[in-house]
């Protein structure tokens, strides 16, 4: 086969032709690959153009949300049909997802969009940036299934590796569905699909949100272990919970009202979520068990005890969901509206009477450890963890939805 090979184009040019692609944006990365061989491996440059409407003066410049580190790549393979090489995957990575109030520092919460023109006509693929410290996810658009949390929102793509010698990405605006991860009322984030809130391996989850309040992997002598994740078959990462493994999250200022969610794939009964009274295990001082799994039915209560039990009668084992509450307003002698959410859909709602517990200061969280205090089970929690939630306020449908949507990634 003859090898192919795509000059580079003069800077003039560039500028040139990425005018036609975007206008008024943010920031602009031109990624010119070439060719080399057969195995179609692509050599990119990359250059930042800032103020895009001044690019017909040859501004070049680097930007809070630029270039610097950023890598493209793609991946290529033969069709024995057309007896071509194709392009299948693109995928982005080194983007800062620093997020910034005021846009000063990385591109957290803001959308990346890519323009692959190919026989003069141009695709856009785009992703949502969502907000976090670091920088070294990848963001993919492909043909086949794609198991990254930041796959992209738009059509798969396979392209003859021949015609596509040029692409362009931008940074631009807000994305609407990460939004809810920026949210200020958003106390506790920890999430495998993240390697900085797990790495893989470890004793500790840490808390992407605000003021770090990390968890340990603890086993049922509420000691903190070392551990590793495990990747199911669809590539979602997971630690198990069990009777010999759970998650204690240290402790956050008691919030008067609150949303409790978690990534979990139920496999059995038991425990799913305790709230415990401050820094404490959950058989010391006071705890409470408010989501549990029960004759393969949901749970939902909050203390005490003789407030009603929101039961949902499906069975939600073998499969990954995302399962929660919100609660109104924590005040003392008021009723408070409890609602159940199950992959962003309202399943139910009940009316909880009182708020008797005069702990005032700061609590802490169990995932998946037994609970005494129980909702009909009270067992260890028997399921696969991926992510927990934890905001001190009520969520709205809305709100509950955009977070299922931002975060559901391969689990769905």
């Amino acid at each position: 086969m003859k090898l192919i090979k795509y000059p580079l184009i003069a800077l003039v040019n560039l500028i040139k032709s990425t005018f036609a692609l975007f206008s008024k944006r943010d920031a602009i990365i031109i990624a010119i690959f070439t060719l080399l061989g057969i195995a179609g491996v692509f050599a990119a440059g990359l250059i930042t153009i800032s103020t895009p409407e001044a690019q017909g003066a040859g501004y070049i410049a680097t930007t809070a949300c630029d270039s610097d580190g950023v890598t493209v790549n793609k991946n290529v393979v033969f069709d024995s049909t057309t007896k071509r090489y194709l392009v299948t995957t693109i995928s982005i990575s080194g983007v800062d997802q620093r997020y910034d109030v005021n846009g000063i520092n990385g591109c957290g919460g803001k959308t990346l969009e890519l323009a692959i023109p190919v026989n003069g006509v141009t695709t856009y693929a785009t992703w949502n940036i969502p907000p976090s410290t670091f920088t070294d996810n990848t963001f993919t658009i492909s043909s086949g299934t794609s198991c990254s949390r930041y796959g992209t929102n738009s059509a798969t793509i396979s392209v003859d590796s021949t015609l596509l010698d040029k692409l362009a990405l931008t940074v631009t605006g807000v994305s609407t569905n990460s939004a809810v991860e920026t949210d200020s009322n958003l106390l506790v984030k920890y999430t495998l699909d993240e390697s900085n809130s797990f790495s893989g391996s470890g004793n500790t989850v840490y808390d992407l949100a605000g003021t770090a309040q990390n968890a340990q992997i603890r086993n049922a002598s509420h000691t903190q272990i070392t551990t590793t994740a495990s990747t199911d078959s669809t590539g979602n990462k997971y630690l198990g919970v069990s009777s010999s493994q759970y998650i204690w999250s240290s402790a956050v200022p008691n919030p008067t009202a609150q949303t409790i969610l978690l990534w979990i794939y139920p496999t059995d009964n038991g425990v799913i979520y305790s709230e415990l009274g401050g820094d404490t295990n959950p058989e010391v001082g006071w705890h409470d068990s408010q989501i549990e799994i029960v004759a393969n039915t949901l749970k939902f209560r909050v203390w005490e005890n003789t407030n009603p039990t929101l039961t949902i009668n499906s069975d939600y084992r073998n499969g990954w969901h995302l399962i929660g509450y919100t609660i109104s307003a924590k005040t003392t002698g008021e009723n408070r509206t409890l609602t159940a959410y199950v992959d962003g859909v309202n399943v139910g709602s009940n009316t909880q009477t009182a708020w008797t517990q005069s702990n005032s200061g700061s609590v802490s969280h169990s995932i998946g450890s037994l609970d005494r205090t129980n909702l009909g089970d009270g067992t260890a929690g028997d399921f696969r963890f991926n992510s927990f939630y934890l905001y001190g306020k009520a969520l709205t449908t809305t709100e509950v939805l955009n977070l299922y949507n931002a975060t559901k990634g391969c689990k769905r």
